[in-house]
């Protein structure tokens, strides 16, 4: 799949939103300097939106690697070791 612009957008990328002195800030952790404000929560994740599009589109031009999100778990070695799927998630494990 080209990783384009759209491809990045189709991504989940986790939100955190804030209550600011201004208002409210919805910013991506992942995607350094990427977040907005609004007067309402809603106004600064549609804000983020395009900031977000315009983040992408920067770092597509200038070829600069844009990091994807991802999960961390931290659960314990012998939770994991009882997992059906152990085999397939060992070469993302780390210890």
């Amino acid at each position: 799949m080209k990783k384009d612009k759209k491809y990045y957008m189709s991504l989940s990328y986790p939100v955190q939103i804030e209550k600011v002195d201004e208002g409210f800030c919805a910013f991506i952790c992942v995607l350094r300097g990427c977040k907005a404000f609004g007067e309402s929560p809603e106004i600064a994740l549609k804000e983020l939106e395009a900031v977000k599009e315009g983040f992408f589109e920067v770092f597509l031009e200038m070829g600069k690697p844009i990091p994807e999100p991802v999960i961390h778990l931290d659960i314990p070695y012998d939770v994991f070791r009882r997992l059906k799927q152990r085999e397939e998630l060992e070469p993302f494990v780390v210890y």
